[in-house]
């Protein structure tokens, strides 16, 4: 089979337009781009084009004369689809440069939702349709039980039930943006790993917040690195992902989670907790930082940020900040009356939207145990095919939860960024969109740092089968 440029194709089965006019659509666009065809010509046969778009032989056959009919293919008795004329000054005219439009994009990780969830979210929303018309009074109650619901959910994940110290964004940035501005000064100084997401140390710029890079190793953030910058820079907070880290999928070993809790409280030192991936472990949850600090009595302020974005979909954007076990009754008051000033609290047809989901036994018990099957599986397969797709001098970090890990590779360089963009270069002209490591670095970070390139290298969101063919492809483009 012609596979190279690799396409993926996307069906919604939900749409009112037909799977083959789907994938007849879809396929004007591969054949723009070169895909699925035998010497520039002709398009690669029923059989096979089954095999790579999943379709049924009879889908297929009413997609090819659907584009027949268009004019873009030609059929020839015995030998299959050839190009028009059309077709062929389509693609002169058009061009789709690979290394202008990938075909696939690693540039994001987030999963389509499952059928079944986008079914159930419908009927979700059409049931909360009725919050629109109630009284104030009526509305206030409502977000009241949803902060009880939403604490229930966390505490599947381990989090200590505590619906008071509960607060509602319209998406996690929203609420790393609320601490940001309200929470911390510009006189503050945040540590950040060294690898963060871009987002958020693009906010604590905004706002005026002195950012400092923590090295990682492999058992998390370096506290021999936070010593060292503790005498020359000391901190006011600590901004750390200590369970599937993103973007590397670090796991933070418990030790090491100790032993943090443990420097934070003797320099006084704040923590943001940022759960990114926080629903979605393979086998069992991590145990967080705000948990350690409540059951073991510790004297450090650990503010929890939680995404559900991941966990739903992409589109229904919700976020969770829970404030520190030791603020008082008038100090949740206060941050509860801030959020609202801010405007950046989530309609409330979202919220009960999302409460009718996490209140039903199906969602925790089967659909996301089910998604995490489906996520540990993914990335086991690349651990397995590593050994056959990578150089010996690349590797897969080992991951415990989440959609992504990270593949490094080489020795320890100054010139990481500039290697990490030509591999990254390499795998678009071949079609495929993959992020470098030098992304999630602070923008100021020093010229004569020492690190391994690296990229991130997304599973949530592919078939198994892509995954191990852009691996290889990876691979392939380390040797050169």
């Amino acid at each position: 089979m012609a596979n190279r440029p690799f396409f993926s194709f996307y069906f919604h089965k939900q749409s009112h337009t037909p799977i083959y006019v789907q994938l007849a659509e879809q396929l004007q666009t591969a054949i723009l781009r070169g895909a699925f065809l035998v010497d520039g010509q002709q398009l690669i046969s029923l059989r096979e084009m089954k095999q790579a778009s999943g379709c049924s032989l009879e889908t297929v056959k009413k997609a090819y004369d659907y584009l027949a009919a268009e004019g873009w293919l030609e059929a020839v008795h015995g030998k299959g689809y050839y190009l028009t004329v059309q077709a062929k000054e389509a693609r002169m005219d058009s061009r789709l440069p690979l290394t202008d439009i990938p075909i696939a994009s690693f540039s994001d990780s987030s999963p389509r939702p499952g059928e079944d969830l986008v079914k159930r979210l419908r009927a979700a929303f059409y049931d909360s349709l009725a919050v629109l018309d109630e009284p104030s009074a009526k509305k206030k109650h409502r977000r009241s039980e949803a902060d009880t619901v939403f604490a229930e959910h966390l505490e599947r994940r381990g989090l200590p039930h505590s619906a008071d110290r509960v607060l509602l964004f319209n998406r996690s940035t929203s609420g790393f943006a609320f601490l940001a501005q309200r929470v911390m000064t510009p006189r503050d100084v945040v540590y950040v790993e060294e690898y963060s997401y871009p987002v958020f140390l693009r906010l604590l710029s905004q706002c005026g917040v002195t950012v400092r890079p923590i090295p990682l190793d492999d058992g998390g953030i370096s506290i021999a690195a936070l010593e060292k910058e503790q005498e020359r820079y000391p901190a006011n907070w600590l901004l750390v992902n200590p369970h599937y880290h993103f973007p590397t999928g670090i796991s933070y070993t418990e030790e090491r989670k100790s032993e943090l809790l443990t420097w934070a409280a003797r320099h006084n030192v704040r923590l943001v907790e940022n759960d990114h991936y926080g629903d979605l472990w393979f086998e069992h949850p991590s145990e967080t930082l705000y948990q350690m600090t409540h059951e073991q009595n510790r004297p450090v302020h650990v503010y929890y940020l939680h995404s559900l974005s991941k966990t739903l979909a992409r589109d229904l954007q919700l976020g969770v900040l829970l404030l520190p076990w030791a603020l008082e009754a008038d100090e949740l008051e206060r941050n509860r009356q801030l959020v609202a000033m801010t405007g950046a609290e989530p309609s409330l047809l979202v919220v009960e939207a999302a409460v009718r989901l996490l209140a039903d036994p199906w969602f925790s018990e089967e659909y996301l145990a089910d998604r995490r099957a489906l996520f540990a599986s993914r990335y086991h397969s690349l651990w397995k095919e590593m050994r056959h797709a990578l150089p010996e001098h690349a590797r897969i970090l080992p991951v415990h939860g989440g959609l992504n890990t990270w593949i490094e590779w080489g020795s320890p360089t100054a010139n990481a960024a500039a290697l990490e963009n030509r591999v990254v270069s390499i795998l678009l002209e071949e079609g495929l969109e993959l992020t470098p490591g030098s992304a999630f670095r602070v923008p100021d970070e020093a010229a004569d740092t020492l690190r391994r390139p690296a990229v991130r290298f997304p599973f949530g969101h592919t078939e198994v089968s892509e995954l191990k063919h852009w691996l290889h492809r990876l691979g392939a483009a380390l040797l050169r």
